[in-house]
Order: C-alpha cells, then sequence, then structure tokens
C-alpha cells in the first residue's frame, strides 16, 4: 500500500516536471489544492493560493527554449494515509533567446494532502542557501 502511494506522488511530481520544461504553464499547477501555500526562490516571501502563484509566472519565469532543464535529483518521497512529503534538489535553467545559457540547483520540499483517491499539493517551498558574509 505505502509502495503505491509513494508512486503516485512520484507520477504527480513527474506531471509537475514535464509541466515546467515544456512551459505549460496552465498545467504547472494542476494537482496543486486552491490554497496551496507557495514559496519560491524569488520575492514575495510567500504566495496565498496556486492562483496567486500562477498570476506571478510571466513576471520572472525566463524565456528559455524548449524543453527547458528541469530535472528532480535525490528525490525522497514519504507517505502516510492522508498526507505525505517529498523533497529533493532541482537542475534547472535552459537557453536563453540570446543563446545565453543558465543553469542553477535549488532545493524543494513538497507537503501533500490526500483527497479521496488522489495526491494534492498542500504547500511547496523551493529556495537556495542564502550566502552569508
Amino acid at each position: 500500500m505505502k509502495n503505491q502511494e509513494i508512486k503516485k506522488i512520484e507520477t504527480l511530481l513527474e506531471d509537475w516536471v514535464e509541466s515546467t520544461r515544456h512551459d505549460r504553464k496552465d498545467n504547472i499547477l494542476s494537482n496543486h489544492l486552491p490554497d496551496a501555500i507557495i514559496f519560491d526562490v524569488l520575492a514575495p516571501l510567500q504566495y496565498q493560493g496556486a492562483k496567486a502563484y500562477r498570476e506571478s509566472f510571466d513576471e520572472w519565469q525566463p524565456p528559455f527554449e524548449i524543453p527547458s532543464l528541469f530535472e528532480l535529483s535525490e528525490l525522497k518521497i514519504t507517505a502516510g494515509d492522508k498526507t505525505g512529503f517529498a523533497h529533493c534538489l532541482i537542475n534547472c535553467g535552459g537557453t536563453l533567446p540570446d543563446g545565453k545559457e543558465v543553469r542553477d540547483t535549488v532545493r524543494a520540499t513538497f507537503c501533500f494532502i490526500k483527497t479521496e483517491d488522489s495526491w494534492q499539493v498542500a504547500h511547496h517551498h523551493i529556495s537556495t542557501p542564502a550566502k552569508l558574509e
């Protein structure tokens, strides 16, 4: 049972990755709860809901060639009966219209809630370590 639930969460994250790589903006958050709390690398500090996060995409997403680089590594998933979480590193970036290559690695944490027979993202947090000097 637990392995099946872990596989469902893994499939949900694979769909998120593919939607992101192929810039399918309206699909990226299809498995997020409407009231999901989202933290991302760029300001603002927090997005209240999937709709607010989606509305911000055009403001900060670089116009990379499609498909862009967006790969999960070191993915670890834990699933209970009604809640689950995952954490990983994301290798991301791509080629800009001027040919410049951009690459970065960020860390990600996801919290999931099971609704009926499907998992939904209740919270996701993308971050990069602060450089303290």
